[in-house]
């Protein structure tokens, strides 16, 4: 079955390729798209293992009518070993209002360190966070009034976090000794880490696109091969988009790995299409399939084995590099035998009818 898997259809499988990197691309960039997580996006995270389920719907609700957070997100877990909650939020919306009025008065008195106008500032960003502070300090100069309302703004992020482990005790009656995880990631810190990612991500597109030309030594194949590492990254990103897996410091090595993978398998179809001169270009190509499927098969059954365990024990960070894994593994599955191995019969079928009509010509 497999000896002629190619022949005659491989432009069929390059056109289900393509359209299926279109219907990825749109899940991972247009709709639901790619979420950032907190360590890119800037946030607060926080993780909790439980005697008990947590309805998230319930604890969301209760949440939202007593704090006024912004992208509240929050996600439970059951598994055989326990249950777990996920609570992530961008920020409260009155800490960001006391935030813009900290950063006006440590501008204001940077100019001016008497300045009565950044005294002002700092005190509205007292009185904004009063609501969440044990006692509301009292200053007399500009630049004490700058530091209480810095001290402010760290106790009501503390007073935050702690309301919102208070309400989720309360409303399902969890026990007091429940262990909570927190995470606090600023945007600016968030922004750094989004930027270096990037510049991380196109150096590495570089040097792949480098390698492969040293070793192909013909642009068209290079551009075949690296083109299913892209296709291995875009079913990724769509995979995760559709079950809300967020783009984070976790994933990002994944989606690399996944590149590196993607192409390992897709050199060696390559080197056996292109550079071998048993049997046709079909039946070289469709020969490689069971090499390809074990090698990625056993990578598959590892990975698998990797987030079914860390499921269970509720490893988020373990969960989230093995899911992003095992999806793109499947997509790679996709992005060799029915991408690149087509594109590279087309490929070699356009060379062998231009050698053909040159020595036709003679």
């Amino acid at each position: 079955m497999l000896e002629n898997f190619y022949a005659g259809k491989y432009k069929i499988f390059l056109g289900i390729a393509v359209a299926l990197l279109v219907v990825m691309g749109i899940f991972a960039f247009v709709w639901p798209g790619v979420t950032k997580g907190i360590d890119l996006s800037g946030g607060t995270l926080l993780l909790a293992r439980t005697d008990k389920p947590v309805d998230a719907a319930k604890l969301s609700e209760a949440i939202s009518a007593q704090l006024d957070l912004v992208d509240l997100s929050i996600s439970s877990i059951t598994s055989p070993t326990g249950y777990g909650v996920t609570i992530k939020y961008a920020n409260s919306k009155s800490i960001a209002e006391a935030e813009l009025e900290i950063d006006s008065a440590k501008a204001l008195l940077e100019k001016d360190p008497n300045s009565a106008e950044a005294k002002t500032h700092a005190d509205n960003a007292v009185n904004i966070l009063s609501k969440y502070l044990v006692q509301k300090p009292v200053s007399k100069t500009p630049g004490e009034a700058v530091t209480n309302a810095d001290l402010a703004l760290a106790e009501a992020k503390t007073s935050v976090n702690n309301r919102i482990q208070e309400i989720m005790l309360r409303a399902f009656g969890l026990s007091s000794d429940t262990a909570f995880q927190i995470k606090e990631v600023s945007p600016t810190l968030g922004a750094s880490f989004w930027q270096t990612a990037v510049n991380v991500i196109i150096i590495v597109m570089v040097l792949v696109i480098a390698v492969v030309f040293f070793f192909f030594r013909e642009i068209i194949p290079s551009l075949v091969v690296f083109s299913c590492g892209i296709f291995d990254v875009v079913f990724s990103l769509g995979a995760m988009a559709f079950f809300g897996i967020p783009l984070s410091l976790n994933t990002i090595p994944a989606l690399l790995m996944l590149m590196g993978y993607s192409i390992d398998t897709d050199v060696m179809v390559a080197s056996r299409v292109l550079t071998r001169k048993e049997g046709t270009p079909e039946k070289r190509a469709s020969s490689s399939m069971l090499t390809g499927f074990t090698m990625t098969g056993t990578t598959i059954a590892a990975v698998t084995v990797m987030v079914i365990v860390s499921y269970v024990y509720q490893v988020e960070t373990i969960f989230d590099i093995g899911s992003v894994l095992l999806l793109g593994l499947i997509g790679d599955l996709i992005g060799t035998w029915l991408l690149s191995a087509s594109m590279l019969l087309w490929y070699s079928d356009w060379k062998q009818k231009k050698i053909d009509k040159k020595f036709k010509g003679k």
